[in-house]
């Protein structure tokens, strides 16, 4: 058993504030391990990705989810070692 994870199963999520960092960590993340670490310009909220590999396909799901209910737009994340961006879901356009 390892003692500490390697870095790949970290998923780190840089939110505009502390208040939508603790929003991000209550709403959406319950069922991780996940941190926050609170900054002057930004907040970051550090996820343990689990065993199965799937995991980091639904929490990004929970994730665009949540960007969609938080009115923010998007959030840059990080994951093994490289930085990527996760959009809100587009609302669907009607047509008639």
């Amino acid at each position: 058993m390892q003692s500490n994870p390697p870095l790949d199963e970290v998923v780190l999520f840089e939110l505009p504030s502390n208040e939508y960092a603790e929003q991000l960590l209550l709403d959406a993340l319950s069922d991780h391990v996940a941190w926050l670490q609170a900054g002057d310009e930004a907040s970051v909220v550090g996820v343990l990705l689990g065993s199965d590999e799937l995991d980091l396909a639904r929490l990004l799901r929970c994730v665009q989810s949540w960007l969609k209910r938080s009115g923010l737009l998007a959030l840059r994340f990080e994951v093994d070692g490289r930085t990527y961006v996760l959009e809100a879901p587009l609302p669907a356009l009607a047509f008639g």
